[in-house]
């Protein structure tokens, strides 16, 4: 009986840690930004018009802000 419960006790507490450290998808990729909320599309490689749009949707700007930005960048 004691065999059974031997690696039960060990892997347990071995596949608690894997899942706390791996986290989420989401949470890696908020870490690799230094923490910061981003959405996917907001990489490097995203049109400055879309991450204004995302930036309006998410409050951080005003549509008076928006529409500057948005006539700055053409």
């Amino acid at each position: 009986m004691m065999f059974f419960w031997l690696p039960v006790l060990i892997l347990l507490p071995v596949g608690i840690l894997w899942m706390l450290r791996s986290g989420t998808t989401s949470e890696r990729y908020d870490m690799n930004r230094g923490g910061r909320e981003t959405s996917p599309g907001a990489g490097p490689a995203a049109d400055p018009v879309d991450i204004v749009r995302i930036r309006l949707a998410r409050g951080e700007i005003t549509t008076t802000q928006f529409d500057e930005i948005r006539s700055a960048l053409g």
